[in-house]
């Protein structure tokens, strides 16, 4: 959750990025006329909105999974909890910086970035419990 609060923070506005990832994109495009290599950065950035919240949302399934008396379905909507609190905390706070601001689109990409991996997790997790582990070390008897 540090890390993507840190990436919330004045060190990675629009702006900031720019300067970072323009001259790789015009690189990869020498052709590209600005106006796409705008939308280029701005499609990575909202990507990597997805991408932050799905990790952190897998992170916080993993963990609260740990417990033996919690479902997958229990441990998939803490972890949602977790990740739109964070969510919430850090679009406010950019709203509060000079270089950024909070975006309530923003929030509903990491909702869907996390609740995507959420429901993949969970459904994985659901059928790995449905299915009869046999010991492959143990030979089995023809009956």
């Amino acid at each position: 959750m540090i890390v993507v609060l840190y990436l919330g923070s004045a060190y990675f506005g629009a702006e900031q990025t720019r300067d970072l990832v323009s001259p790789i994109l015009k690189w990869l495009a020498p052709t590209a006329p600005p106006a796409a290599l705008q939308a280029a950065h701005l499609l990575l950035r909202k990507l990597c909105h997805l991408s932050e919240y799905g990790i952190l949302a897998f992170l916080w399934f993993r963990t609260l999974i740990a417990r033996p008396d919690r479902s997958p379905r229990a441990a998939a909507w803490l972890a949602l909890g977790i990740c739109l609190t964070c969510a919430f905390v850090d679009e406010a706070h950019q709203s509060m910086l000079l270089t950024r601001t909070g975006s309530a689109r923003d929030l509903v990409l990491d909702a869907a970035g996390a609740l995507g991996v959420l429901i993949v997790s969970r459904t994985r997790r659901e059928a790995g419990d449905r299915i009869p582990w046999v010991d492959v070390a143990t030979p089995q008897s023809a009956e």
